[in-house]
This record gives structure tokens, sequence and C-alpha cells, in this order.
């Protein structure tokens, strides 16, 4: 056992152990034998009731599903039993052939109750119902279906009540709402979203059947709602008794604001979450324009049916009947989209009726936008390269103008590029906007008219059309008399292929795309493009190095199990980090997710490729120590010391973290409270229809500690949980850990429980000491914070004694020139124009290359050149780090990874300086941390555009660009060659003082100097200039940056503690920052550290707390034991308890 939980027990509430909770098992009080919790009497079983009876009808769902359609529910369709079970209303996120419809139908089966399903035709619920009556006698069931068509029999049933479950239309259900409502259902079944969600009116009688009120429906739609608002939606939410509601999630974009009732009063979203994962063979091959019909038509020949074909946006819609009636002359049976509408072609393509189906490479187009056959569609061909062509006239619309700078945007520089990024900014908000309505919006139209200015003026400048004639991802071309600028469509080019290779139960089916390129500079342009949206330029092979009938074969094969029906397993996964931003990234790695609700916890869901992921966060610390219990929150049984924790608390009215119930009466009696008991319960929840919990919290000891709390919470509700560490927020790093996670790892926890107590005993200890000495609740003493306030005081008071600086510019360089005595000082100042120097020798260096950023020097770094606090400085950071755009920052480690030197430094340093620029260093070795660097080579430019694009957005964020700017900026320097550098020792004469310096001279070979700190040479012309005399401090002050470099230097605190240290100094006012940024103790810090320095002085020694720390690496190492910890401080806490 390490500690206890004050109400911890899955139960009860009660105390429990943490290792009953590892054993799944409720308090002994509950549960005085080790057996199965669900064994319990039903007087006995409380909280987990719930969960005993949902497992209880799965055992019972497993077993009828087997015998009514001849093979056990696969892992995704028990995850939905489950919800369902549980009482959660909720739309189906998975991929094609999941099961969806059938486990829809044996829901309706299976359920207590009535059961409603809705069709959109009445056909259909003749289909339904037959199917429903084949399950049912299948596996013994009696029950009265009843598929209402309209005829005298059915409408006699349905007046009497005379079923069970009920198929009926959409319409029937809005033409009979009120006799709906009184049959009372309890599972609602909508299999068609699309064909439901058409009617707006369709969607209000559906939550008035569910039970929600038309005054509950109004308050839904509001357009600007209120706090209170949505805490009586939170209620409404919460409120029992009503049916459940069960959907397919939407595959189109449902054109309703109805859609808000879903998530404003079910708590989920209705419309499917997108998948982006591509598993395309991306070819090309180059044709003269004339022959690109033939061409096609030979390739589609060879492939066979299951294509799709995109003409070119330029050539125009006219020409698709063109190349549609050329296909067909050739015995190809195509059909074009102007022919049918979207269902008729897709039942045709479904059908075996046409081969392939003809489009437009523009993301308007149906085929582009909506077209989902994964089982049939297997190629598409590209007739000439999709890019889009704009008139050298601008027009003044919101959409052409955000098109046109987007695509001008790599040949703008400086403030012009800075200009442009904020136009694309603010159009981002009006892009649906047509023309024609720009006058109702004058201050909108003067600002579209300012940017159509001034893409003008770039446009009618020759240098820059000069430009645009050698760019490679943008360019100029003639058409008819008329100039364009032609660029690479790489959105519809992507959404067009991805229709070839889309998300099924069996993973990512593969697809092959062929571009027949007519025009070789609107391919490279495209190349250029996919690499925005993509991350990296994606490799297109000649046609030709292609065995095509191979590729074809494989396309096919891939495709079989998905149309014989085969079940491959995929699991559902739970991912817990700390924070919704982290959740809401790691989500959206693999597409747009969907989301849902349950309790105060938003889930976000997206299909991978090969299990369904829900990623939630805990929102950080769950736990506390206790403050009114034991020792401080440490208890004493049988000689060990055991902690006790309670869920953490916080005061809405004054935002205090509370722990304990008797805090919360005394220091929060009327205000709402918010306990993460309630974010527990529902992560247990959630775990509980999961097949696997992982847990990914920070990678050190203080994200194991919440990974460790997590775990023992939500191993009641699933014995299948691990650790997920990774080390950057990215795509790859996330796969990586998917597929390797690993066991706790306790040694780290112990180690952290160990500095738990430890800062709780000498910081509550001390502190209360300070608070009876001054009588002054407020004051804190620290471990760690009361020897750093030490190093303050004794800096100031070094600082306090005085030094004359004589500083001098000379060649465009600054000397400086220190003495002890004024009068010598400033004799030399009066005589410096008699100054003589002489080059005493010159030689020839290379310049050695700045290490990446650690935690301390990137917050020194950061306070030298931003100006910003430590504390700031790790804010942003934190969001960085969670935004996937730097490793984890809580590092001491300057070690670079081999992905961080080949796939993050060589990409941009051969990009932009050029191959030879490139020094791979690996710095540190070893240890389970990297340095802080970037996760992409993404400078600041390419992150400016993203962020203008809508692709990336940060908080804070010109602050947080220019922290990123530095770390990359430092991190490329690193990892790039040295610059030689020819240096001079100069020699300096001034009335009988003397004295050497070295400075460059020239740069002989450029290397890491271009990205950072690029020396400042010596010019060797001129007179000494800007004299300047000053009284400085003989030692300099600490500023927040060298007080944590000096914390670092001496071996206190740790990179998650440093800022917080600093921070805490000067937020209890024992600090102050004067101008300059210089640290001075204030009155009230030197008499308490005075006062703690007389009477506690082995405590706050340095030596006491650097012995501390080593311990407790020890323990981390899974060495000693933790306990030692409180026997070193069990006396010092004993005096203040």
């Amino acid at each position: 056992m390490l500690f206890r939980l004050a109400h911890g027990c899955p139960n009860c509430g009660r105390e429990i152990e943490d290792e009953r909770l590892l054993r799944g098992l409720p308090c002994k009080h509950c549960l005085p034998e080790e057996k199965d919790p669900c064994e319990l009497s039903p007087e006995d079983l409380r909280r987990l009731r719930p969960f005993c009876l949902a497992r209880e009808r799965l055992e019972r769902f497993r077993e009828l599903f087997q015998r009514a359609v001849g093979y056990p529910p696969s892992s995704l369709q028990e995850t939905w039993a489950k919800r369902i079970f549980l009482g959660e209303s909720f739309a189906i996120v998975a991929p094609t052939g999941s099961g969806k419809t059938t486990f829809g139908l044996l829901a309706l089966l299976l359920s207590p109750g009535r059961g409603l399903m809705l069709v959109p035709t009445r056909l259909l619920c003749v289909q339904v119902a037959e199917r429903l009556r084949e399950f049912a006698e299948r596996v013994g069931l009696s029950r009265r279906i009843l598929a209402y068509r309209g005829r005298k029999k059915e409408k006699e049933a349905f007046e009497a009540g005379e079923y069970d479950i009920l198929v009926v239309t959409s319409a029937f259900m809005y033409q009979h709402l009120e006799e709906l409502i009184r049959a009372r259902f309890s599972l609602i079944f909508v299999d068609d979203v699309d064909a439901f969600l058409k009617r707006s009116r369709h969607v209000d009688s559906l939550f008035r059947l569910l039970g929600f009120t038309e005054e509950e429906i109004a308050l839904a739609l509001k357009p600007r709602k209120t706090e209170k608002d949505y805490e009586a939606l939170s209620r409404i939410r919460e409120r029992p008794g009503r049916g459940l509601l069960l959907l397919s999630s939407a595959t189109l974009k449902p054109r309703t604001s109805r859609v808000l009732l879903f998530q404003q009063l079910l708590g989920f979203d209705i419309q499917r979450a997108v998948s982006t994962l591509r598993n395309v063979l991306d070819a090309y091959k180059e044709v003269a324009e004339r022959e690109l019909f033939s061409a096609t038509a030979e390739l589609c020949r060879r492939l066979g049916p299951g294509g799709l074909v995109f003409l070119s946006e330029d050539f125009g819609k006219e020409r698709v009947p063109e190349i549609t009636d050329f296909l067909r002359a050739r015995g190809i049976r195509a059909v074009s989209y102007l022919e049918v509408s979207p269902e008729k072609l897709r039942e045709g393509l479904s059908a075996g009726d046409y081969h392939l189906a003809v489009g437009l490479a523009h993301l308007a187009n149906p085929l582009v936008r909506g077209l989902d056959l994964p089982e049939v569609l297997r190629y598409a061909i590209f007739v000439g390269v999709p890019k889009r062509l704009f008139p050298l006239r601008v027009e003044p619309s919101p959409s052409a103008l955000s098109s046109l700078l987007s695509a001008l945007l790599p040949l703008l520089e400086g403030e012009e590029e800075v200009e442009a990024l904020g136009y694309l900014a603010y159009l981002r908000r009006y892009l649906t906007l047509r023309p024609e309505d720009l006058p109702r919006y004058p201050r909108l139209q003067a600002r579209v008219q300012e940017m159509a200015r001034f893409l003008e003026n770039k446009l009618g400048d020759p240098s820059f059309r000069e430009r645009l004639r050698q760019s490679e991802e943008v360019f100029l071309e003639e058409r008819e008399g008329e100039f364009f600028v032609v660029v690479g469509e790489a959105a519809a080019y992507l959404q067009a292929s991805g229709r070839v290779s889309r998300l099924s139960v069996h993973g990512v089916l593969p697809g092959l795309s062929v571009i027949l390129s007519e025009n070789p500079r609107a391919l490279r342009s495209l190349r250029h493009r996919l690499r925005f949206f993509l991350g990296e330029t994606p490799e297109f092979l000649p046609l030709d190095r292609l065995d095509l009938e191979e590729v074809s074969r494989r396309l096919t094969e891939a495709r079989r199990g998905l149309r014989e029906g085969k079940r491959p397993e995929m699991r559902s996964t739970l991912l817990v980090v700390e924070s919704p931003h982290k959740a809401r990234t790691i989500a959206s790695f693999w597409g747009r997710p969907s989301q849902r609700r349950l309790g105060r916890v938003t889930i976000y869901e997206i299909p991978t490729e090969d299990r369904l992921l829900m990623v939630a966060a805990s929102l950080g610390h769950v736990f506390n120590l206790s403050r009114r219990r034991g020792i401080f929150g440490v208890l004493s049984e049988n000689g060990r010391f055991v902690p006790l924790f309670d869920t953490i608390k916080r005061c809405l009215a004054t935002g205090e973290e509370l722990v304990d119930p008797e805090e919360v009466r005394e220091r929060c009696p009327e205000g709402e409270v918010r306990d993460k008991a309630e974010i527990l319960a529902a992560l247990g929840r959630a775990a509980f229809t999961a097949d696997e919990v992982l847990i990914g919290s920070d990678p050190d000891a203080e994200g194991e500690k919440i990974a460790y709390d997590l775990w023992i919470s939500l191993r009641p509700y699933q014995p299948n949980i691990r650790r997920l560490e990774f080390h950057e927020v990215t795509p790859r790093a996330l796969r990586e850990a998917l597929n390797d996670p690993r066991e706790f790892h306790l040694p780290r926890v112990k180690a952290q429980l160990a500095r738990r107590v430890a800062d709780r005993w000498v910081g509550f200890s001390l502190s209360r000491y300070l608070w009876r000495v001054f009588s002054r609740r407020g004051l804190s003493a620290g471990r760690v914070q009361t020897p750093v306030l030490g190093w303050v005081i004794e800096r100031a008071r070094e600082a306090s004694r005085r030094v004359y600086r004589l500083s001098f510019r000379l060649g465009g360089r600054r000397f400086v020139l220190e003495l002890e005595d004024g009068r010598r000082a400033r004799e030399l100042r009066e005589a410096l124009p008699e100054l003589e120097w002489k080059i005493l020798s010159r030689e020839e260096r290379e310049l050695p290359p700045p290490p990446p950023f650690t935690t301390d020097t990137v917050l020194e770094e950061a306070h030298l050149r931003l100006r910003f606090s430590s504390r700031y400085t790790m804010e942003l950071l934190q969001h960085l780090f969670e935004s996937g755009l730097i490793t984890y920052h809580r590092t001491d480690s300057t070690r670079v990874s081999e992905t961080g030197r080949f796939q993050v430094a060589r990409p941009y340093l051969e990009k932009t300086l050029g191959p030879e620029y490139f020094r791979p260093r690996g710095w540190g070795e070893g240890g389970a941390h990297e340095a802080i660097r970037p996760t992409r080579p993404w400078d600041m430019r390419e992150l400016r555009s993203r962020l203008a694009h809508g692709l990336l957005s940060l908080e804070n964020e010109r602050d947080a660009l220019r922290l990123y700017d530095l770390i990359f900026r430092r991190f490329m320097a690193s990892q790039c060659r040295n610059p030689r550098v020819l240096w001079a020792r100069i020699g300096f004469s001034l009335r009988e003082q003397r004295w050497e310096e070295e400075v460059p001279l020239e740069i002989l070979e450029h290397g890491h100097d271009l990205l950072w700190d690029p020396p400042v040479l010596f010019q060797m012309e001129g007179g000494p200039e800007d004299i300047r005399l000053q009284a400085v401090p003989a030692k300099p002050l600490y500023t927040e940056g060298t007080l944590v470099q000096e914390m670092k230097r001496r071996g206190l605190g740790r990179p998650s503690t440093y800022a917080e240290i600093v921070s805490t100094l000067l937020h209890r006012g024992y600090v102050k920052a004067i101008r300059g940024g210089g640290l001075v103790p204030t009155h009230l810090g030197k008499e308490v550290y005075q006062v703690l320095k007389r009477d506690f002085p082995h405590y706050i020694s340095e030596e006491f707390t650097r012995e501390l720390e080593e311990f407790m690496d020890r323990i981390e190492e899974g060495g000693d034991d933790w306990q030692e910890v409180c026997l070193r401080l069990r006396d010092l806490a004993l005096r203040f308890v």
C-alpha cells in the first residue's frame, strides 16, 4: 500500500487503500472478502450497481447476438451496447463495415420497453420489420413488430398500442407526434440520419418524442446564451427518465441549425468524425494536352471498374460530357455527375451498372465532396493537373481574395508578407459572403477594397511579375491574350484522391491516384502546395515504373474482406491526458473528431487505422493531500507512513483550491464547488465502455503520479489499463506510443510521493511558524524556496558594493573596462581620445555551436531576450508542447534524437541554407528526455502562414511565436556547421593602463551564425565614441533567468519547479523586480529569512535540500525507500501539527 483515498471507494465513497483499487475491489466495509464486487447483495451494491447490471446485460446481449446473426458481437458493438446499458444516448462513430445497422436492430429487439425505428420510406419499413422478425425468431424472443404502411390492420394495431417495436417513416412521426409521445418509447433508433436531417420539423418532433419540452428546445436553440442558460441546459441533460436515442452519425454536413439540439440537450455531435488518413499511391505521367482523353481511356481499360475521373477545373464544366462520351465510345461504362443524382450515381457504382464516374477536380464537386464507397472505388485519374487560375484583374470578393492571397503568399516578403497574413486571417470569417452583399457592410467593404488594391499593386509591379515567372510554387500563364496566376489545387487533389482510400473496419484501404500532367510547372506547384497540407512533400512515382496489373490486383484484394463481410477486430481505446487542449490536438491527428459530453468531461472520438480512439482530459491532478487529518495529511500506522489523499475541489466563488469536506463547509459554505470526483466518475463510465484505457500524462515523475492516480480510480471499471509515454505531441510519436504502451513506473510514483510529503511537511511546518511569529497568515516557506530567497538576499548585499564601468564604442563594437577606483576611472574617461591600440596577432578559429535549450537555459534566454517572466515562459512552453510544436519542455537534457537530427534539422537546413551546412550532433547521451526542440521543420514564417490559414491556433499568439522562434533558431544552430572566423588579439594602452581583448575581424565561412548570435565584426577604423562611465554593482543582481541558472548549477529544484519557485518568491512579496529585471529582497523577505535561518538553520540549508533531492532521485531509480524521507522530517512536522 502506498496511500489511502479519503473518499475513494467506488461503491460507498468511504476510505480505501490504493492496493484494493488496483485489484478492482471496493473498500473492506463493502466487501470484507476478496470476490467479484457484483456478487454483493442488492442492498449493498450502491454506486457500482449500474455497472454490474450493464455487465449482466452484456452477457445476455453476447449470447442473443450470436444466435441472431451467427457470430459474436465485435468489440465496437460491445462498446455501443455498454453505453446503452448505462443509459447513454449517442451517435455511432465508426468506419464503414462496422455493423452499425445490425447493432441498432438488435438493440431495439433486446432492450426492455418499447422501441421505435425511423426510416425514410415505407418500403424500408417493411424490409426492416422483416429483418427484425427474422432476428426475433432466431433468438426465440416474442416481440410484436409493427411496420406501419397505412393499411387498416396496421392502423388498428397502432391505435390500440399492440406492438413492442414500431417501424415508421419520419413523416409519420411528424404527423402522429402526440400519439407517439403517449406511447413512451425507451429506445429510438434513426439509421439514415442524412435523410432525417433534411427537415428541421422532424428534428423538433424527435426531441419532443424523447421527452423535451418546447421551452427546453427553444433554450437549446437560443443564439446568445448566458452562463445561467448553460447551467440550465446542464441540469436538463442530467434529468433522468427520458428515452434513449441511438443514431448513425451523419455522413454529409447537416444544413439545419437543429444539430445544436443534439449538442445542447443530449451532449453529443451528430456529425460524423472526418478521417484524414490516407493510403494512396501517387503517380503521374506527362501527356500532351491533345492526348489526355486517349491516355485516360487506356488507363481506365487497364485498371477496370471502380474508378473516378476528375477533369482539371480550368478545362471547364462543359467538357465533362465530352470526356464521358469519349470513354463510353471505347466500351467503358462511364457516368458523369451531371447526368444522375448523387444517390443514383452511388447505387449504379455499387451495383456495377457503371465502371466509373466523371467529375471536376473542384472542392464543391459532388464526387470530390461526398462520395463514400470504399468497397467499390479503387483508383482516381486526374485529367490535367488539378489547378486554379486567377485572372490578373482582382475580383473584390472575400473568397476570391483569400484564394489569391494564399496563392501569392510564398512570393511575399517582410512587411508585405505580414500584411497579407493579416488579411488572410481577417477574411477567414467572411469566405461565404457574396460580392453583391458587401455594400450592406461598409467597414468590411472598405477592408476588401484595401486588399484588392494591395493585390493589384503587387500584380502590376514588373519585379513581382518576374518573381512569378521564376517561381515553382505559383506562376504566370498566358491564355488567349490574358494573363493568369496559376497554382496547384492541393485541397481538391487531397479530397478527390481520398475518395479511393477510405477508412473501413479493415483499416485504411489502399488506393491509386494518377495525374495525367499536361503542365510540368503546375505539377511542381501542386507538390509544393501539398507539403503545406501534409507537412511533408508526397512522393509522386512515374507511372511507367508501376506494374499496373499488379497494383490493380492488390487494390481489389484489399477490398475483398469488406465485400464478403469479414470482420477483423477494431477495438475501442480511451486515452486520458491532462489538458483539453492536448486532448483536442491528439484527436485531430487522424482528422476532425466528433465530440460527446459525459458530465463535465468532453470526449473526442475519431476512428484510427485499427481502433476507435476516445480522448479525454483529467484537467491535471485529481488528488491532493488532506490538510485536516494525520500529520498534515499523512497517517502513521504500524511504523509506516501512509499519505491520505482526497479529490481536489475548487470554490467557484473564490477560486480557492480545497481538499477536505470540512474545508469546503468552512471556506465555501454557499458557493458552488467543482469536485474532481465528478471528472473521475465520468472517466469511469467512459473506461467501462472501452476495451482498454491508456493514460498519456506528461513523461516525468509528476505525470507518473497523475497517471497512477487515474489508474487506481479507473481500475474498478476497466482491468485493461496501461501507460502511454511520448515526448512530443506529434502523429509519429503518438502512433509509436499507441503501438508500445508500457506498465506504470512505481519508483517514479514513490519519488513523487516523497517530494509531495517533504514539500507539505517542510512547507506547512515552517509556514505555520511564520504565521505565529508575524501574526500574519499567507506567509509561506519551502525546502527550495527559502534557500533560494537566501541567495537573492546575499547577492543583493554583494551588489551594494560598487565598481566603475568605463565603456566605449570602437570599430562597431563596445569595449568595457571595470575599475575599483572612481578617481582613476574619471581620469581615464577624460583621456580616452588618447587611446592607443594595435593588433597583436591574428588567428583563424571555428565558432562552437550553442547547445539546444534545456528548461533552465530557455527560461534564462526568454527573460534576457524577450523579457518574459519564468512563469509566463512555462505557460507558453506548455501550450507549444500541447500544440505539438515542441518536444517536452521540462528537461535538463541536451540530447537530440535521430528524429530531431534527420527529420527536423536536415530538411530545413538543406532547403534554406544548403546540404553543406548540415552537421548532425547528438549532444547529450541517453536519458528519457530530449532537449527542447521543434517537432517539425517549420520556421516562424511557416507557422504564421498556418495560423493565417486556420490550420493552427495559438493562445497569446504573438508571444508564443516569439518564443518558438527562439527555440527553433537555437536548435537549428545546434545542428549547423561551425562558422570559420578570423580573430584578432588587440592590445589597448591608455595612461599606463594596458589590457587585451579578442575580437572577430572577418567571417571566412558562414555556419550557425546565420541562425543564432552572429559575431559583431571589428572594423579597423575610427576612434573611441559613445563613451560612458557608470557606477555599477560589483556583482550583478539575479534576474529571473540567472536565478534559474543558479538553481540548476547548485542542484536545487527540478525543471518542473524552477519557474514556480521564482514565481512564489515574487507572489509572496519576498523579492521584487526592479528596472532592468534585477531581483532584490523586500523588507518582509529579509525578515522572514532571518527568522527561519535563526530558528531552523538545518531545514532551510542548501545542503539539506540538495541531499533530499539526491535521495529522491535514488528513490526514482528504484534504490532507497521513500519512507526514509518521512522519518527524516517527522520531528519537524510533529512540532506544528
